[in-house]
């Protein structure tokens, strides 16, 4: 395929327009280091539950393999815990005991301190967030369909005309009887900062907290260098390939583990936000609409300054197109092959890049 577009326009962000501003955090890692001046292969991926963290993991563990790099894998995958930040239990290091890792990309709550044991302080930290009520009603759809827990089955036994709705009117109907157990075990109540290690302790008084809050997205902006935004997925990818220095090839994807709609069921409406439904779940989920919304903010002002961002994004959705055509109907076992253009080398793509690209 060739990837001459330079003439193309591509559409700015329909939220291009918000008020934008970077961290005023002096101690703030994040979008801090320069732009690498070799490939960056020593990456710490903090993977949030429903933020498109799967695909970005395909992507993570197609590169290690790629380059026979040394990944924290879990010894009884898929995960190391939804509940907890300590690591363990995992494959050991082909180079010893002690010795650093490359990648991580599973899912455990991050802890910094748990985290520094296995990579260096060198390695590029990497989080991804997702607009919350979209996080929250895929969660809804994933977890009620492949792992229905107690909250979860409790909520949609109450709601069962209408479980979306159901969720962002009466949140707490879909939460743990008394939250008993707590909120790492939910996947609707604020998870992506549980999952980026907000402090558990009297958590729904933390929601009326705002020190706390902030604290903890200050506490976010010193330990990542790149908090991508899964709604501008692709704008993410092409970020992460001018500053970590890698090819196209490397950032190639195929959607994986996203939730699948039935558009016929009464079940899996569409849902209905008023003012006071938005604020009803803001409320609940205020923690996550804060640590979104300010790190939307920066992410939308670091593509706004990148020269020439629109031209190689609009290859790059070119490129995916056809990969993805050609992926999910090679039948005759081809090998696809892209040429060389302003914004990427020469490349092709095989049967078994396919393959890789299809696996959860």
């Amino acid at each position: 395929i060739q990837t001459n577009l330079e003439n193309q326009e591509h559409l700015k962000p329909e939220n291009s327009s918000q008020k934008l501003a970077h961290s005023r955090n002096p101690q703030a890692r994040i979008w801090k280091f320069s732009k690498a001046a070799s490939e960056v292969r020593q990456i710490v991926f903090a993977k949030v539950h429903k933020a498109a963290s799967s695909t970005l993991q395909n992507i993570l563990l197609r590169f290690a393999l790629a380059r026979d790099l040394n990944v924290l894998i879990p010894s009884h995958p898929p995960v190391f815990s939804d509940r907890h930040s300590h690591i363990s239990g995992f494959l050991p290091h082909p180079g010893g005991h002690g010795k650093p890792f490359d990648i991580h990309c599973t899912h455990v709550i991050y802890n910094e301190t748990e985290v520094a044991k296995y990579f260096t302080t060198d390695a590029v930290r990497i989080a991804i967030l997702r607009e919350p009520i979209q996080q929250a009603i895929s969660a809804l759809w994933y977890y009620m369909k492949n792992f229905p827990y107690l909250g979860l089955v409790k909520g949609i036994l109450k709601h069962y005309r209408d479980p979306v709705n159901g969720l962002l009117n009466n949140p707490q109907d879909f939460d743990d009887p008394g939250n008993e157990r707590g909120p790492a075990f939910s996947y609707t109540n604020n998870r992506m900062s549980v999952d980026l290690g907000f402090d558990l302790t009297d958590f729904e008084a933390s929601k009326r907290n705002s020190s706390k809050i902030n604290a903890f997205i200050q506490q976010v902006e010193e330990q990542f260098d790149l908090v991508l935004i899964s709604d501008y997925f692709d704008e993410s990818m092409v970020l992460v390939r001018r500053y970590l220095r890698w090819s196209m090839k490397d950032i190639l994807y195929i959607k994986r583990n996203s939730a699948q709609i039935d558009p016929n069921s009464t079940s899996e409406s569409k849902p209905v936000l008023n003012s006071t439904t938005y604020n009803t779940f803001r409320q609940w989920n205020r923690i996550d609409f804060e640590l979104y919304e300010h790190f939307l903010s920066i992410f939308l002002q670091k593509v706004k300054e990148e020269q020439h961002f629109d031209k190689e994004l609009n290859v790059y959705k070119w490129i995916l197109k056809n990969i993805n055509n050609f992926c999910l109907n090679n039948s005759k076992n081809q090998t696809l092959r892209v040429s060389q253009g302003k914004w990427n080398e020469a490349f092709t793509v095989s049967p078994t890049d396919c393959q890789l690209m299809l696996k959860n």
